[in-house]
């Protein structure tokens, strides 16, 4: 998308200068060209990641003022003009006036010029590329409806003008492409909205003072103030205050999420209602709406198999389009005579076979998916997901079937007041044992004593006097006083909630589920009982990848989930590995779809890839089928039956495939 903004503020180069660096930093700027001397900033842009009032923010940021936007009105506008002029064409039709014929020729050149000029830019491009596209094609048949008329009008060729054709193809064309850009710019809403992350203006906590900064200049240990209604920009820690977030555009819940003291928050988060003051954790470049815009824009940029081959298909359909539309003119030339005939048809069979329909049958149905996907929780890294099939899903243990976390479930008291002890020791500590502790406290309402001179030895304990809070003998935590047992306390990684509910999914659909956790024997039975799969204990992540290539081998198709370091080779080896949303950098960097909701995803992945490839193969069907029925119409098979195809209606056709296909990649 090519805009122009005229800009009012800008008194010397420098001033230029500053607004195309600023803009150039944007992600889905492709170029900038400010003239100071103009008041003209001329921005070429992926509409798909920016939209104009994000590139507006960004200039009135830096004190200057947006004054209109003008290359976004001209389509409107071009638009319109084509309409009436159609439109004024057909009425002049009906008038047989001295000049009415002279004014069909005006409006139609006019249409030509300003309505297909962005047809024969595409259409040059295309022929630089050596490829073939819809631009092509419409391009070659409006100048050759048009071209025909003004010879048939100054008596040079047989036969009558037919000015409304090449306007009316024009007009029906960009009419399908503005509705289909409008449909697909309301899809993509969310992830203009994380990139609209980049001009977003943080407030800082200098001094005292409250001061507005860009996101490049707000760093680690920053302060930053939060309220009603603003973006979290950047991963950080509330010091002061509780909010109430919206994390739906980030991890895909639908429902606010409260936040207070100590709770972290992620960048791309909105707050509902509440203050607070928070210390900033990463910058903006780090932070984890970031790194979702960085692995979309990537996945955005790969194609799978099919949307190759639909590519392909498309480029070598428009050279044999070409040739059939010049066969078709010779056969009823030759049999007729009639020369308007022949061309007519020859038009009819060019436009109607236009590939817009597949062309964008794949990409808009892949987009879609993503989207719909990433709504739901589920980031896919990769779009050849959509194509793999698994027989064996191996899942990890730890932090992907359990939560990560241990959970206090039993507790042996030797003297009355222990657990009011455990629970003031506790306290000191972010052990996820002591969080453990803490937490059932809490529950309970149990208030700990008053200890003093409290200090935590990493690896051993917590130290209170003469108590001690730390490892046992036998594994489980011991509380001691001077060296005596005062009580053990009993944990266990609590599971997934959704655990078996995926696990049940996942049998329905076929696959076998195996554990593969380097947890020792007897725990990793019990779990894999209760949730009725196989395993493979005390794995090493050498193992966990011996494993995976050893089931390849054997022509499986193998899956993992993981969310730690040590998954993290078996998943770059496996058919599709899926990361936790929570689990490391590196389990995300190697695997294919995160996972922001936990193990929910993996079968909201199934589901949204089934509809994917139900919807690419219905568009593909329809568009086939549209030029299965159409091409033998427009070449004139049914003539004799006085059923034929004029090329404007061609045109109106070929627009209503290329809708159709968009409203069904849109289909829930």
């Amino acid at each position: 998308m090519r805009m122009s903004l005229k800009v009012s503020g800008m008194s010397c180069i420098n001033c230029a200068r500053a607004i195309e660096i600023s803009l150039k930093k944007l992600r889905g700027i492709q170029d900038v060209q400010v003239s100071f001397e103009l008041g003209r900033v001329v921005v070429e842009y992926q509409e798909d990641f920016l939209d104009v009032e994000q590139i507006k923010r960004v200039i009135e940021s830096l004190g200057y003022k947006v004054e209109a936007v003008e290359e976004k009105r001209w389509n409107t506008y071009t638009l319109l003009f084509c309409w009436i002029s159609s439109l004024c064409i057909m009425i002049l039709m009906f008038w047989h006036g001295i000049y009415s014929m002279y004014f069909q020729a005006l409006l139609a050149l006019m249409v030509q010029v300003l309505g297909g000029y962005v047809f024969y830019k595409g259409a040059l491009g295309a022929l630089r590329a050596r490829v073939g596209n819809m631009d092509l094609l419409v391009a070659l048949g409006s100048s050759s409806a048009l071209l025909y008329s003004f010879l048939s009008l100054f008596g040079l060729l047989p036969g009558e003008p037919f000015f409304e054709t090449s306007a009316f193809l024009i007009t029906f064309v960009r009419t399908g492409k503005f509705l289909e850009d409008w449909v697909k710019a309301r899809a993509l809403k969310g992830l203009r909205d994380l990139f609209a992350l980049q001009t977003v203006k943080v407030k800082v906590l200098k001094e005292g003072k409250e001061i507005s900064k860009s996101l490049q200049e707000v760093f680690v240990g920053d302060l930053i103030l939060l309220r009603t209604g603003d973006m979290v920009p950047v991963d950080c820690s509330i010091l002061e205050g509780t909010l109430e977030v919206d994390e739906s555009l980030i991890t895909g819940e639908s429902l606010p999420v409260k936040k207070s003291q100590g709770d972290r928050l992620l960048s791309g988060s909105l707050v509902i209602s509440g203050f607070a003051k928070a210390k900033v954790e990463k910058t903006f470049s780090h932070s984890y709406a970031n790194l979702l815009v960085r692995l979309v824009e990537e996945s955005l940029s790969k194609k799978p198999r099919i949307h190759r081959l639909a590519d392909k298909f498309s480029h070598y359909f428009v050279q044999g389009v070409v040739l059939l539309s010049v066969i078709v003119f010779l056969f009823w030339y030759a049999k007729t005579g009639n020369l308007p005939l022949a061309v007519s048809f020859s038009l009819a069979v060019m436009v109607v076979s236009c590939p817009c329909a597949f062309g964008i049958a794949v990409p808009l149905a892949l987009t879609f998916g993503i989207f719909k996907a990433n709504k739901r929780g589920v980031l896919i890294k990769d779009p050849t997901a959509f194509e793999k099939s698994i027989d064996i899903l191996l899942m990890d243990k730890t932090g992907t079937l359990t939560e990560g976390k241990p959970k206090l479930v039993d507790y042996n008291l030797y003297e009355e007041e222990a657990l009011k002890i455990a629970c003031a020791m506790a306290k000191v500590s972010n052990h996820p044992y002591s969080i453990a502790i803490r937490e059932f406290c809490e529950s309970k309402g149990i208030k700990g004593k008053s200890l003093e001179a409290c200090k935590e030895e990493a690896g051993v304990g917590i130290f209170c006097g003469e108590y001690t809070l730390g490892k046992g003998k036998e594994g489980q935590v011991a509380l001691l006083r001077n060296g005596s047992l005062l009580a053990e306390f009993f944990f266990e990684d609590a599971l997934r909630k959704e655990a078996l509910e995926v696990i049940s999914f996942l049998k329905s659909r076929g696959i076998r589920v195996f554990m593969i956790t380097g947890d020792k024997e007897e725990k990793a039975r019990q779990l894999a009982q209760s949730l009725g799969i196989d395993y493979i204990a005390q794995a090493t992540p050498e193992e966990k990848l011996r494993k995976v290539k050893e089931l390849k081998e054997k022509g499986l198709r193998v899956g993992m989930v993981g969310d730690g370091i040590n998954d993290a080779p078996a998943m770059a080896q496996a058919d599709i590995s899926f990361a936790i949303g929570s689990g490391t950098d590196m389990a995300k960097r190697a695997g294919d779809v995160i996972l922001l909701r936990g193990i929910e995803g993996v079968r909201t992945f199934f589901e949204v890839r089934d509809r994917t490839l139900r919807r690419i193969r219905e568009n593909l069907f329809w568009a086939f089928f549209y030029n299965l029925l159409g091409i033998p119409i427009a070449g004139g098979l049914l003539y004799s039956k006085g059923i034929y195809l004029k090329p404007e209606m061609a045109g109106l056709m070929m627009a209503f495939s290329s809708l159709s296909v968009v409203l069904n990649s849109l289909r829930k």
